[in-house]
């Protein structure tokens, strides 16, 4: 615990390195392109049009449960984008800055954390996008969106446990970057994202799923702060997926402060 408490005042103490870095990411992520952070809209709600053409056209799914089918997947999209961008930016940090690392010695955490700048920018913009949504469709917004910050500290706690993770053992074991996109590919799947839990809630396997996959949890939860009376969602499920969280963030820091000293000799 000494441990960690020191690395949260070396972070602090070197606060404004970590802004510089968090805008620096920012303005690198939309730099040169025309739309610019336009895409922040553009990418939630390409995706969520495909899925919607798919499940009316082709599957012919009207609803989900009662509720707006475009704000059930709509929201999926928001938090999957928001665990999934933050994942990999946090699993690649440490040998995008390469250079920067070999050089000057700092918090080398610090890189991982400003890494969540751009996917925390992306979300904001996607909720404004989901809040016009939301009035459109003749929905209100109540008092459980208080619950999204949340919502939002749970995930990042496990975005950031899993990116220090792998960005811990892919400055030595390359072959764990090629390994990330297919466990962000298939765990959108796996991951009621563009469905609900409903339908295996109540499955003899429930129980385990959600130890394996805390983010089903997490995504059922976000859609219950944002979406008006949606109760697809389980508190015990809920529980599950924080203590899953915690436990992989501070086994994250474990193995990154473990890990972090021999950055400079793979890079």
């Amino acid at each position: 615990m000494n441990k960690f408490i020191t690395k949260y005042k070396e972070i602090n103490k070197d606060y404004e390195l970590l802004v510089i870095l968090a805008k620096r990411d920012i303005s690198v992520r939309y730099k040169q392109t025309f739309l610019g952070i336009a895409w922040a809209i553009i990418r939630p709600m390409a995706t969520m049009l495909v899925f919607l053409f798919a499940f009316k056209n082709v599957a012919n799914i009207k609803d989900f449960s009662g509720y707006p089918i475009q704000l059930v997947i709509f929201a999926g999209i928001l938090f999957w984008n928001y665990f999934a961008n933050g994942f990999q930016s946090i699993s690649q940090s440490i040998l995008i800055n390469g250079n920067l690392i070999s050089k000057v010695y700092f918090p080398r955490l610090i890189i991982c954390i400003s890494s969540l700048a751009v996917t925390l920018v992306d979300l904001l913009v996607g909720l404004i996008v989901y809040m016009i949504l939301l009035i459109g469709l003749d929905q209100t917004i109540t008092e459980t969106i208080f619950l999204l910050p949340l919502a939002l500290l749970v995930t990042t706690l496990f975005s950031l446990g899993m990116g220090l993770i792998f960005a811990s053992f892919a400055v030595k074991y390359r072959d764990l970057l090629q390994a990330i996109p297919l466990i962000v590919q298939y765990g959108f799947f796996v991951t009621p994202i563009v469905y609900t839990s409903s339908e295996f809630m109540g499955k003899s396997w429930y129980p385990i799923y959600i130890w394996l996959n805390p983010l089903a949890s997490f995504v059922e939860f976000f859609r219950f702060c944002l979406i008006p009376n949606y109760p697809i969602y389980s508190l015990n499920g809920l529980f599950v997926a924080i203590f899953v969280s915690i436990l992989t963030f501070f086994l994250g820091l474990w193995i990154f402060d473990v890990k972090e000293d021999s950055f400079v000799d793979h890079l």
